[in-house]
């Protein structure tokens, strides 16, 4: 831009035959009138100007008044008055045009000729010329402060992008801290799930193995222990270890996350739910009930899915002990259609408050005493993603959880 102004104004005077072109730029306050010189062009032979900033008081410029309609002034120093005249005559000016220059139709400031070597006119062609050039110049700088501006804006907004990214990285990092924070404590309340089962499906088989070491101490006492009677209470012995050792297997088992997504039956995760959780079912009375209706085959990470069931069927037996309620049924049903797979879990446990409803998938949110609240939001964190939904409805009689899962494209039933 400078540039090219520079060889316009050069351009400008060589054609007008003038002393000196200069671009000003206008600075008002209610008691002066500023002119500032920012780009100029003289003859070489010119002595360069006393200073570059014209500073008049507003009073004594009524001689430049019809500038302010938009016009160009032409004339003689001779012909002014006033400290303006004065001003004129300390620059050795003796002819001059005036025009001004609009941007964004306010004055900016002024384009002026000046011819130091004698008193001249200018023809109406020469003005139309000069004035002609003051719209092109207001053209240009408009342009060009536009341009400035808008790299003004992308330098506000690289640096907010680069602001911006930091917030979201610095969020990311809070939130994965968070959720390895909700992992850490959600794992720690399944092994508290998983060891409250475990005692619950050794409590059978140890009792039975203390009434056999009983009756092994009674028979030696009594005479009656011989080799057959050993032989017969050992392998009873052995029967209830080896189920304790396959309840040990089964836990292990469902504690090893699966690696790849497979394809599975729901009847499937349901069975490995319940041989974590059978016995703790028997220990508070409580009536299962299976409704399987599907062979669709869902296509994720079964033993995952299993910890979810395991973590409503879990809830359903604490709500049946926290409100004493007599006759305990859950019923689990499996059914699809043409775009999902459903798991259903119903319990006549009372409903949930209308209050907690909203926010059953959030974290902490709890009507537990000692809850920590993560279970359903882990559960429901495990089915989305799966790519599935799990979805919640209350009663007065009972809640009902559903897991949807979408069906694989060309999935049929088998």
């Amino acid at each position: 831009m400078d540039r090219s102004l520079m060889a316009a104004l050069e351009s400008l005077r060589i054609a007008l035959h003038v002393t000196r072109v200069a671009i000003f730029r206008l600075h008002t306050t209610d008691q002066t009138y500023v002119l500032q010189r920012i780009y100029y062009i003289q003859t070489p032979s010119s002595h360069l100007l006393p200073r570059n900033e014209l500073v008049f008081q507003t009073k004594h410029v009524h001689c430049l008044a019809h500038l302010y309609d938009g016009n160009v002034f032409v004339g003689h120093t001779d012909e002014l008055d006033g400290d303006v005249r004065t001003i004129f005559e300390e620059h050795g000016i003796q002819s001059f045009m005036i025009a001004p220059i609009f941007i964004h139709e306010e004055r900016w400031g002024f384009l002026t000729v000046v011819d130091c070597e004698q008193r001249r006119k200018f023809s109406a062609h020469e003005r139309a010329i000069f004035f002609a050039l003051a719209r092109t110049i207001g053209e240009s700088m408009k342009r060009e402060q536009a341009l400035t501006e808008l790299q003004q804006l992308k330098r506000e907004m690289e640096q907010m992008n680069a602001t911006l990214r930091q917030r979201v990285e610095e969020e990311v990092r809070k939130n994965r801290e968070k959720d390895f924070m909700l992992i850490e404590q959600s794992r720690y309340a399944t092994m508290g799930e998983m060891l409250r089962n475990i005692a619950h499906q050794w409590r059978q088989p140890l009792n039975v193995l203390g009434l056999l070491l009983q009756d092994i101490q009674e028979a030696y006492a009594y005479g009656e222990l011989n080799e057959a009677y050993l032989r017969t209470s050992i392998q009873k012995c052995l029967i209830q270890i080896r189920h304790m050792s396959r309840t040990i297997n089964d836990f292990r088992n469902f504690f090893h996350p699966h690696k790849e997504a497979t394809y599975f039956r729901p009847i499937q995760v349901i069975r490995q739910a319940l041989k974590i959780i059978s016995a703790s079912l028997d220990h508070y009375d409580i009536h299962l009930h299976v409704q399987n209706r599907t062979r669709a085959r869902i296509y994720g990470y079964p033993n995952e899915l299993s910890q979810v069931l395991i973590n409503l069927l879990t809830n359903a037996c604490e709500q049946f002990v926290a409100r004493d309620v007599a006759r305990r049924i859950i019923c689990v049903r499996t059914y699809a259609d043409d775009s999902f797979i459903y798991i259903q879990v119903k319990d006549n446990a009372g409903g949930i408050d209308e209050t907690i409803l909203p926010r059953m998938f959030e974290p902490y949110v709890t009507t537990k005493k000692n809850g920590t609240g993560l279970g359903l939001y882990m559960s429901n964190m495990i089915v989305t993603k799966m790519g599935g939904d799990l979805l919640v409805s209350s009663s007065k009689k009972g809640a009902t959880f559903t897991i949807r899962m979408p069906r694989k494209e060309g999935e049929k039933e088998r």
